[in-house]
C-alpha cells in the first residue's frame, strides 16, 4: 500500500510543479525548488517498494520504515491538498489572469499571506523528514523487483488426497467429471483441448477438489494417461515442461529435472508432444496465476497432440484465467454450509473425545462454525486449534476471540490471500483494503465506493479526458476476477465480500484504522477502542454504535482522520450536535464523512467550515435535519453530497452553485424540497443527479428550469420530478445529454396522461438506454436505496 501512497503523492507534486501554481506567491518560491527534489527522492524510494511491502511481513525494521515512510507521505499529501483549496476557496485560480501585471513581490501580500507562509513552513518541514526516511532505506538491503515473484510459493500440491476428509463437494466434483467423461466430437479433431476451469478464493477448496476428481476410478479408466502438474504464482513454461515430461515418463523427480536443466524450450516441448501423441490424457494444471496468453502459446500447441476426449483441468484464483485459458466451461467454487464445516472440525477436533464431551462442546462448536464463512481452509485450521482445547470454557474462549489476531490464523487463512493480494496492481490493493472500515455484513453499492476512493484519492488525479469512475469500475472488475468480491455485476450497483477477505482487509489496515465500539455508557466514553500501535496515527475511524447507545462525543487521536464511518446495530448510530461540533473542530483533515441514517440535529454545525479536505460527506436519513449552513458551501472540494431521504430539509440555498466539484447530489426523498435553485446550472461536473425538480412550462429566473440541463452535459445518471402542466419545447430543444445513460421521471399532474415516449422525445431523452416513469405517484422516494446505495 505504501507504492499507493507514494505514487499519489508524486503525481500530484508532478501536477503542482508542471502547472506552475506555486508561484504565485514569493514566499513559496523555494517550496517549488523542495518539490522538486522530493519528487526524486520519492522516485527513486517507489522502485525499492515491492521489495520493502514484502519484507515487512517478516522484517520488523522494514516494517517501521514503511510506517514512517506511510505517516510523512499522507502529512505531505494533506500539505499540499490544503495549498491548492486555500487557492481554489479563495477564487486565486480564477484570478490568476488579472495579476499578471502585478509585481511579484506584491502578490504575496494578496488573499492570506499568513496561511500561506504557515504551509509553505510545514511543507519544508515534512519535506525534510521525508529526506531523512529516503536514506535510511540504505540499511535495509532493498532492491528493485515485483513482489509477487518473490512471495514463498504455497506447498506444492499432490495429486493424493484422503477422500474422507472431503466434504460437502460431491456436488462439484460430480459436475467436473461429467464435463472430462463426455464423449469426445468429431470436431475437437485439430482444435484446442477442452478445459474445464475451476475458480475460487484462495482456502476455499479448489485444489482438494481436483485431488478428488483426479483419483475417481471412472476417472482413472476413462484416461489413458494422467498428469498432475503445480504451476504456481511464478510461472515458468520450462518448468511446467518438465515436470509434465517426468510425471508422463515415470521418471525419478529430482535427478530428471537436474538433466533437464540445460535443454532447450523447444526440445522439452518435443519430448512432451512424444509422450502425449495418439493418447487420451487428463492434465491438471493446479494454481494457475499468470494471465498472458503467450505463456501457454507453446504448451497449448504441444496439447493439441492428444488424442480426441482429452482434457484439461485447471484451478485459479482469477476469471480471467479461465478466459485466457479457453474454458469450454467455468465452476465457480461456492462456499461451505456453516453445518458442512462444523462436520469438517468434529473430525479433526473430536478425534479422541469421547460421546460425552462431543455433545457437550457440539452447541458452541456449532456456532464457531458459522465463524468459518464457508471456507474449508478456516474450518480445518480451526479443527486443529481446538482439538487441544479440554473443556467447554477453552472452546468458549475461541468463539468468543477475534480469530483474526490468532497467529495461526494468520499462518494458515491469511498467507494463501496475501498471495492474491499482492498480485494485485498497487492502486488496487488501496482501494481493497477501504472494505475495511465498513461492517463487514454490509451490501456494498458500487458507486457509493467509487465515491470514497475518488474521495480519498486512490484513483489519482481527475482527468476530463479519462473519467475517474472509467478506472474505478476496471479496478473492481480486477478484485472481482482474483475473488475478492462476489456478485459483482455494474447493472445490479451492489456487491459483498466475504467474512474472512473482509477480515483480512482489517488485518491489512490495523495500523491506519481505529475502531470504536459504544455498547455502554453514555457514548462519551466508549467502552471498547481498538487503537492504532503508538508509532501510528489513526488515519481512519469506524465507529459501532450498539442500540441504545450514542456516537460518543469526545473521539481520541482524531487530528489527522481521513475518513469517519458510522454504523449502528439497528441500522441507526445516533449523532447529536454537539459530537458533531467536537469532531469537526477534532479532525480538521476528513475527507469522508459517511454518517448514514445517523445525525438527530436540526442544523448541520457551522464547524463544517473546518474540513477543508472533505469530499465525501453522507448524511441519508438525517430527518431532524432542516437546513444546511453556508459554510458548507465554501468546502470547494466537496465531490458527493448524499441528502436522501432528510424528509424534512426545507431548501437548497443558492450558495450551492459554489461547490463546482461536485459529481453527486442526491435529495430523492426530500419531500419538503418544492424545487431547485437556479444556481444549480454552475455544478457543470455532475454525473449523477437524483432527485432534481426541473421546472418544464417556463424559463424561471429562480427555479431551475428544462433549458438548465443542458449546462450539465456530464450526467450519467439522472432521476428527476417535472413540474408543470406543459413542456415549454424551446426550452426542451436545449437539453442535450449525450453521455446520459438512465434517467428516472416522476410526472404529476395533468402531464402525466402523456405518453411516456412523447415525454422523453420532448425532453430529448428517447436515445437514452434505460429510463422509467412513475405518474400521480406523490411522495418521491426514487430508488428506494439500501443505505449505501449512492
Amino acid at each position: 500500500m505504501a507504492e499507493a501512497i507514494v505514487s499519489s503523492l508524486l503525481e500530484q507534486i508532478t501536477t503542482i510543479i508542471c502547472r506552475g501554481v506555486l508561484e504565485e506567491g514569493r514566499l513559496l518560491i523555494g517550496i517549488k525548488g523542495d518539490l522538486r527534489n522530493l519528487r526524486k527522492t520519492l522516485t527513486s524510494i517507489r522502485a525499492l517498494l515491492e521489495d520493502a511491502e514484502e519484507k515487512q511481513i517478516s522484517n520488523g525494521p522494514v516494517k517501521l520504515w514503511l510506517d514512517r515512510l506511510k505517516e510523512e507521505s499522507f502529512d505531505m499529501e494533506d500539505a499540499l491538498d490544503e495549498w491548492r483549496t486555500v487557492l481554489l476557496t479563495d477564487g486565486a485560480e480564477n484570478a490568476c489572469f488579472l495579476w499578471r501585471k502585478v509585481p511579484i513581490f506584491l502578490r504575496c501580500f494578496s488573499f492570506h499571506p499568513v496561511r500561506y507562509h504557515r504551509i509553505a513552513r510545514n511543507i519544508k518541514e515534512i519535506n525534510g523528514r521525508l529526506d531523512k526516511i529516503a536514506q535510511d532505506k540504505y540499511r535495509y538491503q532493498l532492491t528493485r523487483t515485483k513482489m509477487i515473484n518473490r512471495l514463498p510459493s504455497q506447498r506444492e500440491s499432490k495429486s493424493f488426497i484422503d477422500e474422507s476428509s472431503l466434504l460437502g463437494r460431491e456436488d462439484v466434483k460430480n459436475e467436473i467429471i461429467s464435463h472430462l467423461l463426455c464423449e469426445a466430437s468429431k470436431e475437437e479433431e485439430g482444435r484446442p483441448i477442452q478445459t474445464i476451469s475451476m475458480v475460487g478464493i484462495g482456502g476455499i477448496g479448489k485444489t482438494a477438489v481436483a485431488q478428488l476428481v483426479f483419483n475417481d476410478e471412472t476417472v482413472k479408466q476413462h484416461f489413458t494417461c494422467k498428469v498432475w502438474t503445480y504451476v504456481s504464482n511464478n510461472f515458468d513454461e520450462r518448468r511446467v515442461a518438465k515436470d509434465i515430461i517426468v510425471r508422463l515418463q515415470g521418471l525419478e523427480k529430482q535427478a530428471t529435472l537436474q538433466l533437464l536443466e540445460s535443454v532447450p524450450l523447444d526440445v522439452l516441448l518435443d519430448e512432451v508432444r512424444k509422450s502425449i501423441e495418439g493418447k487420451k490424457y487428463l492434465l491438471v494444471l493446479d494454481d494457475v496465476w499468470t494471465e498472458e496468453d503467450k505463456d501457454f502459446e507453446g504448451l497449448n500447441a504441444t496439447f493439441k497432440c492428444g488424442a480426441p476426449g482429452s482434457r484439461i483441468l485447471v484451478t485459479t484464483r482469477k476469471s480471467t484465467v479461465a478466459t485466457v485459458m479457453g474454458s469450454s466451461h467455468t465452476i465457480q467454487l461456492k462456499n461451505l454450509s456453516p453445518g458442512i464445516c462444523w462436520s469438517i472440525i468434529s473430525k479433526i477436533a473430536l478425534r479422541e473425545k469421547d460421546q460425552k464431551t462431543c455433545e457437550e462442546l457440539k452447541p458452541v462448536g456449532l456456532k464457531i462454525a458459522e465463524k468459518c464463512g464457508g471456507l474449508p481452509l478456516v474450518a480445518k485450521t480451526l479443527g486443529g486449534l481446538l482439538r487441544f482445547k479440554t473443556g467447554i470454557q477453552g472452546w468458549e474462549n475461541v468463539l468468543n476471540s477475534d480469530l483474526w489476531r490468532m497467529e495461526i490464523m494468520h499462518k494458515e487463512v491469511f498467507v494463501p490471500l496475501l498471495l492474491s493480494y499482492y498480485d494485485l496492481p498497487s492502486p488496487v490493493r488501496q482501494c481493497f483494503t477501504y472494505f475495511a472500515f465498513y461492517d463487514k455484513h454490509t451490501s456494498f453499492c458500487v458507486f457509493h465506493m467509487l465515491s470514497v476512493w475518488m474521495a480519498q484519492g486512490y484513483l489519482g488525479l481527475d482527468d476530463d479526458n479519462s473519467p475517474l469512475e472509467q478506472k474505478g469500475i476496471e479496478y473492481f472488475q480486477c478484485l472481482m476476477d482474483r475473488c475478492f468480491i462476489q456478485g459483482f455485476e455494474f447493472e445490479d450497483r451492489f456487491f459483498e465480500i466475504h467474512d474472512w477477505v473482509h477480515e483480512f482487509a482489517f488485518f491489512l489496515t490495523r495500523g491506519d484504522c481505529m475502531r470504536l465500539e459504544v455498547s455502554e455508557g453514555n457514548g462519551s466514553l466508549p467502552m471498547n477502542c481498538e487503537k492504532t500501535p503508538p508509532e501510528r496515527t489513526p488515519r481512519h475511524l469506524t465507529v459501532m454504535v450498539e442500540k441504545g447507545f450514542n456516537f460518543p462525543e469526545f473521539i481520541p487521536d482524531a487530528e489527522k482522520l481521513r475518513s469517519v464511518v458510522s454504523y449502528g446495530s439497528d441500522d441507526h448510530a445516533p449523532i447529536s450536535e454537539k459530537a458533531m461540533h467536537n469532531l469537526f473542530n477534532q479532525a480538521r483533515r476528513l475527507r469522508v464523512v459517511d454518517m448514514a441514517r445517523a445525525y438527530h440535529g436540526s442544523a448541520i454545525p457551522e464547524d463544517i467550515r473546518n474540513l477543508l479536505h472533505l469530499r465525501f460527506l453522507n448524511l441519508h436519513g438525517s430527518r431532524n435535519l432542516k437546513r444546511l449552513p453556508k459554510a458548507l458551501f465554501r468546502l470547494h472540494n466537496l465531490e458527493h453530497l448524499n441528502l436522501y431521504h432528510c424528509s424534512n430539509l426545507e431548501r437548497l440555498p443558492d450558495e450551492i452553485g459554489n461547490l463546482v466539484n461536485l459529481k453527486l447530489l442526491l435529495t430523492e426523498g426530500c419531500n419538503k424540497l418544492a424545487s431547485y435553485p437556479k444556481e444549480v446550472v454552475r455544478l457543470t461536473r455532475l454525473t449523477q443527479l437524483l432527485g432534481l425538480i426541473v421546472r418544464i412550462d417556463r424559463d424561471n429566473p429562480e427555479e431551475f428550469s428544462t433549458g438548465d440541463l443542458a449546462n450539465l452535459n456530464k450526467l450519467l445518471v439522472l432521476s428527476m420530478k417535472i413540474v408543470g402542466n406543459k413542456i415549454n419545447v424551446g426550452e426542451a430543444k436545449k437539453v442535450k445529454l449525450p453521455h446520459l445513460q438512465e434517467v428516472k421521471i416522476l410526472v404529476e399532474g395533468d402531464i402525466a396522461e402523456a405518453d411516456d415516449h412523447v415525454i422523453l422525445e420532448s425532453l430529448n431523452m428517447s436515445s437514452v438506454p434505460r429510463h422509467s416513469f412513475q405518474k400521480d405517484y406523490f411522495m418521491f422516494n426514487g430508488f428506494n436505496a439500501p443505505r449505501n446505495e449512492w
